[in-house]
């Protein structure tokens, strides 16, 4: 069907005066490495027959040129009577004749009228006759515009002479090559054997024919170049070139882009919908994620609603394609995994059916990076595992959850959006273990059925650092009933029922602050006992978070502020130094608190009130009547508090007098400092005697300990008998009745409390 191909090397002379006109539409020169004998034009780019309308075509022609050289008609002004041509197989659009229409109405007309590019026709006339740049254009180019019907051994057939026929029968005949392709020796999706010059000694090259448009070229222009048609790419080569098809897809590059690129991903300018196409079948692709897997493929490309609405629809790109040899992959990343049962297809949401794979040509799978068999584990970019099984994925914590749940260890690793497809299911993950939320710095402790989330702060106490294997997503933890209140680090596991709470790197018994008991959380003892066991957290010991500067007493029934560093200070037993438990903040947060721990043994009164009170340890505020009772106790500090923070010490019942107990001790106040009543005694010391508490108790100064005998200020020396003094006449008589004892120098209310009785 073709014209001599004499005529193509005698218009590769012409080349000089196509390169001498720069297009205005191209970007940059086409680049002769890039031209793939097997894929010298899409199909998409071929068959789009909606790509220019009328007016498109010959703003197009005028670009290209602006003027005739005078005498002469030049294609953009060409005009010629046209016959009306019926609706066929090859030209379902048919030709509505016209008495007097432009050269650019025909090409557009006739591209839509048979489905090929108005392009591709204008690329045609160009390699042809030059007669989209030709300034000065003889009849006779017009006659055998495109070469159709001139065949290499004899002349053009009069028949198709002329403007209009020569383009409408070349459209036509490009259409016959596609829906008959096994009717010619060039055929899309095989190796076929391509001469590269007319001259057979000029040998010929296998070339694979990647689709029906680049074999409707083969056809039309049986030879294909060689390397010295391409090394010289806008000019001539050797003796054996030829220069058809190269000329063919240079000018298209130049004047519309690549012609190859977009030729599977497509779209229209009035639809966003992006369609996978693939022979004569569009299927829809769903999303940006899978488009993005799809690069392989190409760029998306801009068709006509024609060229996409003649092909036929196929179901939703899903994350599998098929290749003509039958193998299905999985494919992402620019990888195609093979399947390696319709089982295993299955489990990845895909199947053996054809509604369960895309088919691809050889050239669109070929475009994916072959990788290794897929495996029932799949790992993403981000870090992420997933176990897949029957169309779910189940996100695995680590090695160990994966081992425990007898999950092989193989894994292929894409990106995260490989998976979106699948449902996800209830993640596999070993209890009683730290995790992190992917993606966040949020920690939770994995309990039963249950999540515990780690407070921001905790997470030094509880040393997540060290013990948090892996990472699950949100979506994943969202399988775990989430807990109403942050972790506390309480814990309980079968060997420890009781309870005991973390601090940093160990574990404490906690006896204090139960009249409300926080709720343990049962872990193994594997967790449980990796922490080692410290000293118990009982009560008289202090506590605090990493978050929060206040320290907390601990008591039986709850735990008390304490107001600052001296009353720390005057909380601890003398000459120690304070210290301290780090408890995470929701552990303090769920304990019962008490009033603000003042300053134990100090004298402390409100702006408000005059009573002064002592400071009784954290247990509650002691009244006296003169301050020689706290002074002779040795407490001497005094300091101004609120009218809040007084008031909610309780007020203890008895007023302080010389007597005072620490648990079953007795001791009496002399001197500022306390001295032990031996159990005899006590009767001797006929006072009212007030608790004091283990914090003030801890601070007391121990004086010797008190005798049955007394000195006042003014010299007399008493003996304690049944709760009365007995004056001693004479220091020779105290010597004779004490034995050797000595005597406890009091204050003169300390005497005058106790009644007087005869001479002992």
């Amino acid at each position: 069907m073709k014209r001599p191909i004499v005529f193509l090397v005698t218009l590769a002379l012409l080349v000089p005066l196509l390169t001498a006109v720069t297009p205005p539409q191209r970007a940059e020169a086409a680049n002769a490495a890039l031209f793939d004998p097997g894929n010298i034009i899409s199909d998409a780019n071929m068959y789009d027959g909606g790509a220019l309308n009328a007016a498109q075509v010959q703003g197009f022609l005028e670009q290209r040129v602006t003027s005739c050289v005078a005498g002469y008609t030049c294609l953009r002004d060409y005009r010629q009577a046209t016959p009306t041509m019926p609706a066929s197989a090859f030209c379902p659009g048919g030709y509505a004749g016209s008495s007097n229409e432009r050269a650019s109405d025909i090409i557009a007309k006739v591209g839509a009228a048979c489905n090929i590019s108005p392009k591709v026709l204008i690329v045609l006339l160009e390699k042809e006759q030059s007669l989209v740049t030709m300034r000065n254009p003889p009849a006779s180019r017009f006659d055998r515009a495109t070469g159709f019907s001139c065949p290499d051994t004899a002349p053009c057939d009069p028949a198709f002479a002329g403007f209009f026929y020569q383009v409408y029968y070349a459209a036509r005949q490009f259409q016959k090559y596609a829906q008959n392709p096994a009717g010619w020796n060039y055929q899309a999706g095989r190796v076929n054997s391509i001469l590269y010059h007319p001259n057979a000694a000029c040998g010929r090259g296998n070339v694979y024919i990647q689709n029906k448009a680049t074999a409707g070229l083969y056809i039309y222009t049986p030879y294909q170049p060689n390397a010295a048609a391409l090394g010289n790419l806008y000019g001539t080569g050797d003796g054996c070139s030829s220069y058809g098809n190269r000329n063919f897809w240079r000018i298209y590059s130049d004047w519309f882009g690549s012609p190859t690129v977009g030729s599977s991903l497509l779209r229209s300018a009035s639809n966003a919908t992006v369609y996978l196409v693939s022979g004569d079948t569009k299927y829809p692709v769903p999303s940006m994620a899978v488009l993005a897997s799809l690069a392989p493929l190409g760029q998306v490309a801009y068709v006509s609603d024609n060229y996409l609405n003649a092909l036929t629809t196929g179901h939703t790109v899903g994350r599998s394609i098929r290749g003509p040899d039958g193998s299905i992959y999985f494919y992402d990343a620019g990888k195609k995994l093979p399947f390696i049962s319709c089982d295993q297809a299955f489990d990845y949401g895909a199947s053996c059916e054809p509604d369960g794979y895309v088919q691809l040509t050889e050239a669109q799978v070929s475009a994916f990076v072959t990788g290794p068999a897929l495996t029932s584990v799949l790992g993403t970019a981000t870090g992420g595992r997933y176990y897949i099984q029957d169309g779910t994925k189940a996100e695995i914590l680590d090695d160990v959850s994966q081992a425990a749940a007898g999950i092989p260890a193989a894994m292929n690793v894409l990106s995260d959006n490989a998976l979106a497809h699948l449902r996800l299911v209830a993640p596999i993950a070993r209890d009683s273990v730290f995790v992190l939320t992917r993606g966040t710095s949020t920690y939770s402790l994995i309990a039963g059925t249950e999540r515990h989330l780690v407070a921001a702060g905790s997470e030094g106490v509880f040393g997540v650092a060290t013990r948090t294997p892996g990472s699950l997503t949100a979506a994943s933890l969202d399988f775990y009933t989430a807990a109403s209140s942050p972790m506390t680090g309480y814990l309980s596991s079968p060997s420890v029922p009781e309870g005991q709470v973390l601090t940093v790197g160990q574990r404490l018994a906690f006896s204090g602050g139960t009249s409300a008991p926080v709720r343990s959380v049962q872990v193994s003892d594997e967790f449980l006992l990796g922490y080692p066991l410290g000293v118990p957290l009982a009560p008289a010991s202090f506590l605090k978070s990493p978050t929060n500067g206040t320290i907390y007493v601990v008591m039986p029934t709850d735990i008390r502020p304490i107001s600052g560093w001296s009353a720390l200070l005057a909380l601890t037993p003398t000459g120690t130094t304070p210290s301290y438990a780090t408890i995470a903040q929701p552990f303090i947060d769920a304990l019962p608190k008490g009033p603000v721990a003042l300053n134990s043994g100090t004298m402390a009164r409100s702006p408000s009130d005059a009573t002064v009170f002592l400071v009784n340890g954290v247990s509650d505020k002691i009244a006296f009547s003169s301050f020689f009772f706290p002074v002779e106790a040795g407490f001497t500090e005094f300091s101004y508090t609120t009218e809040q923070r007084l008031a909610a010490y309780p007020t203890n019942a008895k007023l302080m007098g010389f007597g005072l107990t620490c648990g079953t001790n007795y001791y009496v106040s002399a001197g500022g400092s306390v001295h032990l009543v031996a159990p005899e005694l006590i009767a001797s010391y006929p006072f009212d005697w007030v608790a004091l508490d283990p914090f003030l108790c801890a601070k007391l100064r121990i004086g010797v300990p008190a005798t049955s005998f007394i000195r006042t200020p003014d010299g007399s020396i008493y003996q304690l008998v049944g709760g009365e003094k007995r004056p001693i006449a004479s220091f020779a008589r105290f010597q004779e009745l004490s034995g050797g004892q000595s005597y406890l120098n009091v204050a003169a209310l300390f005497g005058s409390a106790l009644p007087t009785g005869p001479l002992a």
